[in-house]
This record gives C-alpha cells, structure tokens and sequence, in this order.
C-alpha cells in the first residue's frame, strides 16, 4: 500500500498541516485503520477509494478515532489524485460522512467546497476565566466545537494551552479566535485531544464555523485567515449560501510503501 506525506495550506515546506494519505481498492477494517493512523501519528490520515472518474469515497482517522469532516487531509488527498494523474481537470467528488464534498484544481491552489456550519448558542464565561481571564469578547457554541473570541490577536499568539481542562469542554474541540490587526481577517487555533490531536496546525473543518461566525461580525463573505500555530497555514475563504469555499495549496513531503 503505497502512502503519501503531504503538507497542506502550506506554501512552502514544514508548515501548514502534514496529512498521510493512501488511495486504496477497498477499506482495510475499521480497526486496521485506526492501528495505521496511530502508527503514522499525524493528525490526520486519509483512506481513499476510487469509485469511478473523479468520483472517490474518503475516510479520516485521527491517531485515536475517525472523524466526520477534515479539510486538510481532503486538501492532501485531491492534491496526491492531481499529482498522480488520478482524475481530469473537472471537479473531483468525495462521499464522506458529511455528505458529498467537491474540490477542484484553481488558479489559487486547491478548493474546497465544504459546508457551512453555523454558530451560537452563545456561551457563559465563567468556566473559561481559568483558561483566559480577562481575555473572553464572547463565546459560542460552534456545531461539534466551542469558539472562544479573544480580545487581541496577540493573545491568540502567547496562549499556553492547558491541554488537561481544555480535554474536559464537552466539544470536539477548542477554537480560539481574534480579528486579525494586519492583511488577515482573522486569526485562530485549534486544539482537538478529544479526538487524539493536542493542536492541530491548520483546520479546515474549523474554519466552516469561523467563516459563518466572523461573516456575522464583520458583515462580509470573504476572508483572508491565518491559522497561527507553530507550522502555520493560510486559507482564502469565500461564504456561497450554505458553502464555505476553502483555498490552499500543497507540498508532497514523502512517498513510501507500507510493508504490513
């Protein structure tokens, strides 16, 4: 089985989100693809299986569980089909746990066509003050996460994650977010270890909730934002009715076989 390293939203290499990918004739067992995720140790690893011209179902596993929705390891799986001549110059289609997802090659790199996720409920502070004191503009309820507006981009910088009361918020993960001083709209980060990843680079399934969410605060549909981890990732965003398209490039790192 041949398996691909890929940074992706990474312009250049070592940055942006590493994902593994696989393309493979049949699923191996759910628990084979658990043991190989954990094994690989990224946040993401993405299973792929042909289903006909641009047409594909994809699967991703986390080193712990697998997921609904990840954009990343999509990003790095059309851009492995793409590299490896794999499918035409038309929209590629994935079934995925959350419904049909479209990507395509464009003159800025890879799209992807995900879907909107609305935010709120909003929130009470009190709960949250251990993590960031007097830091909170406001806190909302974000589908299967939890968004936490913080009140300077800088302090999105200098967060030190408490990985341990972060892991007890009832969500699959923590987004934390600030509108952005220079070229970005806004900034963020993500930290996941529910679902096995103490911080994750670059999210693209994250930023279906923070476009929804600044596209109520900013009054606007497209977005230029930041992912302002160590590796650090770029996304161009654009709000279509009920779609968030998400563009970024990507870096195949390295090509190997897995032997068991």
């Amino acid at each position: 089985m041949k398996i691909w390293s890929v940074d992706a939203f990474a312009s250049k290499p070592y940055t942006g989100n590493p994902a593994a990918v696989t393309i493979v004739e049949e699923f191996p067992s759910d628990e084979v693809c658990q043991k190989i995720a954990a094994e690989i140790n990224l946040s993401e690893t993405a299973f792929v299986k042909p289903l006909g011209s641009n047409h594909f179902h994809i699967r991703w596993f986390t080193p712990a569980v697998e997921v609904k929705l990840c954009g990343h390891a999509t990003l790095a799986a059309t851009h492995i089909l793409l590299q490896e001549d794999l499918v035409n110059n038309a929209p590629i289609n994935f079934d995925s746990l959350s419904g049909i997802l479209q990507t395509q090659k464009t003159a800025q790199g890879i799209t992807l066509n995900f879907p909107l996720q609305a935010t709120g409920p909003r929130l009470e502070h009190e709960s949250f003050n251990d993590l960031f004191g007097n830091q909170i503009v406001t806190i909302e309820k974000a589908f299967d996460d939890v968004i936490v507006e913080l009140n300077d981009e800088k302090n999105i910088y200098d967060f030190v994650p408490v990985i341990e009361k972060i892991n007890q918020i009832d969500c699959r993960g923590l987004i934390i977010t600030a509108r952005g001083k220079n070229k970005y709209d806004f900034i963020s980060r993500f930290f996941g270890p529910r679902v096995g990843v103490a911080e994750d680079p670059v999210t693209g399934s994250a930023h279906c909730k923070l476009a929804y969410y600044w596209q109520q605060r900013l009054k606007k549909n497209n977005f230029l934002a930041y992912q302002a981890s160590k590796r650090g990732g770029e996304l161009i965003l654009e709000i279509n009715d009920d779609r968030v398209l998400m563009t970024g490039s990507a870096i195949t790192i390295s090509c190997g076989n897995w032997l068991v």
